[in-house]
């Protein structure tokens, strides 16, 4: 009993911690990149046109299934549209990471192995970052570490809820990106099985009724995806995000891809300090040192992501995501260990208890917790400020805001054709409203330039003025254009 209020509080306090991590990354800076635009426009779509089972962004087929839309939507109900709604999907699923991490851990090793765990996880910058980002892969890595997490509490206890909670994450893994979610999450599975020589599990894993309900859910959305989206959707969502992308054909082949260690240059460079752990783990193999069976799994956790990743032709370093679960708890473990060491101060090296004096850190214990708490806060702060100024440069966000002022809303606006595709979603998302594509004419269309140098705001007024078609450009061949119209206003 005192267990479950010591861990009751233990989550309660990492919620309430979450919250204030996350509370600013949230609403700054405001969605001005295409990625984050591009699952903006699929949730506006769903709140302001009803389009739940196959939302559409700027008039076009999604690329995703609809679970982290169905989850903006739903905040924005209850807290109204906005960038800070579209992101709440990430900051949920980071929370659930968090939780999982923190449980897996603490059942493994103790309380302070949970913290020390959620600590390192906290510390990864990439999954900061993905924390407060309106992207699904955030949503996708909570899918895949509770099935994982419910897999071995399953394994390790026989519990039937943790079974059904690990059938329940794959359908949702699936309705966030797609066939990937179950593939993913079944060759963890299977590899550790096999690592075990246990397969036979399998046979007691499977369950028809579970099995049948993650088809009803997963299958049946496809379904009346399908029935709406007719064969569209079908070559885009499955063949097009999945297929091609996997082996490179059609448009991810066109300009080559990243090398095939990519994701190996990734897993070394974006986890540092604590991918250290498994330089350790494998120094500590090599002198004939075994895991334990939590750390067998951990290990073929990472691993199988890392090879996945490396086998498929599209790269991106977000794919190590649901990765990263496992080494946070590996580096919990190692830590959780030097910390029951260091509590006796006469087991410590002589030399880091010196160093430790000089610079007046007290315990070697306590040293190691503000040593973790420091990286955290530093990444926190650091990269929130990095993401702030990266996102100043260049922003589009300026200009939809004075076309957001200054055109009226039913007033016609197209996008012409020079118009770079990244800038079209993000404009269209800034101004809530659909931009199709048009071929700009001056005599019939007003132009209105973001371009830098040029008076945006005058061509705005001129736009309303002559009550036309406003037109977005956006290349060298804007201010020609808007001199043309104002030599037809003279």
């Amino acid at each position: 009993m005192h267990g479950d209020r010591a861990r009751a509080a233990d989550l309660a306090a990492l919620t309430v911690m979450v919250a204030l991590a996350l509370a600013w990354p949230l609403v700054a800076p405001p969605i001005g990149t295409h990625g984050e635009a591009r699952e903006g426009l699929v949730v506006q779509d769903i709140v302001r046109r009803g389009h739940w089972v196959l939302p559409v962004r700027n008039g076009e087929m999604p690329s995703k299934p609809p679970l982290y839309h169905w989850i903006a939507a739903a905040g924005a109900a209850l807290l109204g549209l906005s960038d800070a709604a579209v992101r709440l999907p990430s900051a949920l699923a980071a929370w659930a990471v968090l939780v999982a991490v923190y449980l897996v851990g603490a059942r493994g090793g103790g309380r302070a192995c949970g913290w020390l765990a959620v600590a390192a996880l906290a510390g990864m910058h990439g999954f900061v970052e993905a924390a407060s980002e309106a992207r699904v892969d955030m949503v996708f890595a909570a899918g895949v570490t509770i099935a994982l997490a419910a897999f071995l509490c399953w394994h390790r206890t026989e519990n039937a809820w943790a079974r059904a909670l690990c059938y329940g994450a794959v359908a949702a893994a699936v309705l966030t990106k797609g066939p990937a979610g179950a593939v993913l999450v079944g060759l963890v599975i299977v590899a550790f099985l096999l690592v075990e020589r246990r397969l036979d599990r399998l046979r007691a894993l499977w369950s028809w009724r579970l099995a049948a309900l993650v088809l009803v859910v997963d299958l049946g959305w496809y379904a009346a995806a399908t029935w709406i989206g007719g064969r569209e959707f079908l070559a885009r969502q499955i063949l097009h995000e999945n297929v091609d992308r996997f082996v490179g054909r059609g448009v991810f082949g066109m300009h080559g891809g990243r090398s095939r260690l990519a994701m190996v240059e990734n897993l070394a460079t974006d986890l540092l300090p604590w991918n250290l752990v498994l330089v350790a783990a494998a120094a500590r193999w090599w002198r004939g040192a075994r895991e334990d069976e939590i750390g067998r799994f951990l290990h073929v956790w990472w691993v199988t992501v890392v090879a996945v990743f490396t086998a498929a032709y599209g790269k991106r370093g977000v794919y190590l995501l649901p990765l990263y679960p496992a080494v946070a708890l590996l580096a919990g473990r190692a830590l959780g260990s030097v910390l029951t060491v260091w509590r006796d101060p006469a087991r410590v090296p002589e030399p880091i208890v010196a160093a430790l004096g000089r610079v007046g850190a007290g315990s070697p214990a306590r040293a190691l917790v503000v040593l973790v708490v420091a990286i955290d806060l530093g990444v926190l702060l650091i990269g929130q400020g990095v993401r702030v100024r990266r996102a100043g440069r260049g922003s589009l966000v300026p200009f939809a805001d004075e076309v957001a002022a200054r055109v009226p809303a039913g007033s016609p606006l197209v996008a012409d054709a020079s118009l770079d595709e990244s800038d079209l979603l993000v404009l269209a998302y800034r101004l809530g409203r659909p931009l199709p594509r048009a071929a700009c004419r001056p005599g019939r269309h007003r132009l209105l330039t973001p371009r830098p140098g040029v008076p945006a705001v005058a061509a705005l007024v001129a736009a309303r003025r002559h009550g036309v078609p406003v037109a977005l450009v956006r290349d060298t061949e804007a201010t020609c254009a808007l001199a043309l119209d104002r030599e037809d206003d003279r």
